[in-house]
């Protein structure tokens, strides 16, 4: 399926996302910080962040990570990929969004970071086959109907050894989400949001798929030791969780990161591991990983 099949075949589309960035002052935020977490958003790319390292190591020891490639298929403003420049890597992101291009600059430039920034198609990447050692995306690959002529673009510019990181937002209405629509519900109308009006963004598509679809893909374009984790235990409690998400006053976020470091400390104990690591079905979110063979 190519990307003009995508836009009218389903809601998610390139230009869906473009108008998502231009339209609402949320795609601003930036969620990359050196410092504690201020809000739940940073917090969460934060975990997401010290889980892909994890996974690295998993793979890789404790190579030096200086100078390494990596690339960030549909990056938007490019969170991830600061954590990574930060951490050392040569990053490159890749967005159909000139306008969330333009955000993903502005916030390298503000951290100090280089990168380079370049509009296209991740169904069809403008690289050379085995040029990066890490292929990654954060909300990307649920936005497809049929995931697997991404992952083999990812599969193909990764090189030998190289390791392939997927988070995946399914739509999971029963997931740890569940048992909070109440909260947001309340909070739209008291910080006065419930007019529809206010609220409206895109409805962009978002599959229901699992981990295996995604799984079967990376293995049958050379990835091996793939495996899959749920990941993000806690809710989003905002007045607006539809991407681009809607935080809280300053105060109201301060509250919540300590109640939810508090919570993966917690789990952490219970579990004897990561707290940021759940079952699939109960996590806002999963993680795909897998080692390109070579």
């Amino acid at each position: 399926m190519n990307f003009e099949q995508q836009e009218e075949s389903s809601k998610g589309s390139k230009t869906a996302f473009d108008r998502s960035w231009q339209a609402r002052p949320e795609s601003t935020y930036t969620h990359f910080t050196r410092s504690e977490p201020q809000n739940q958003v940073q917090l969460a790319f934060r975990e997401n962040w010290l889980n892909f390292g994890r996974l690295l190591r998993m793979f890789w020891g404790e190579r030096d990570w200086r100078g390494l490639k990596a690339l960030e298929a549909g990056a938007g403003r490019g969170t991830m990929s600061l954590y990574f420049a930060d951490a050392g890597f040569d990053c490159t992101m890749v967005d159909t969004s000139e306008t969330a291009l333009d955000i993903c600059k502005r916030i390298f430039a503000e951290q100090g970071l280089p990168g380079r920034f370049i509009k296209g198609d991740t169904l069809a990447l403008d690289f050379a086959e085995g040029s990066f050692e890490v292929v990654f995306s954060i909300g990307l690959l649920e936005h497809f109907e049929d995931p697997a002529p991404v992952i083999a673009e990812q599969a193909r510019v990764l090189a030998p050894q190289g390791v392939l990181l997927n988070y995946v937002v399914p739509h999971r209405p029963q997931n740890v989400q569940a048992s909070y629509h109440w909260i947001n519900d309340i909070l739209r109308i008291y910080s006065g949001m419930d007019d529809i009006a206010a609220l409206a963004k895109e409805n962009l598509y978002r599959s229901d798929y699992a981990s295996p679809i995604y799984l079967k893909a990376m293995e049958k374009n050379g990835l091996a030791a793939c495996g899959a984790s749920g990941v993000y235990p806690l809710p989003m409690i905002s007045p607006s969780i539809d991407f681009p998400f809607t935080l809280n006053t300053p105060e109201v976020e301060a509250v919540l990161v300590r109640e939810f470091v508090r919570r993966l400390k917690q789990r952490e104990r219970e579990t004897g591991r990561p707290g940021w690591l759940c079952d699939e079905s109960y996590g806002q979110g999963f993680v795909v990983w897998g080692c390109k063979s070579g």
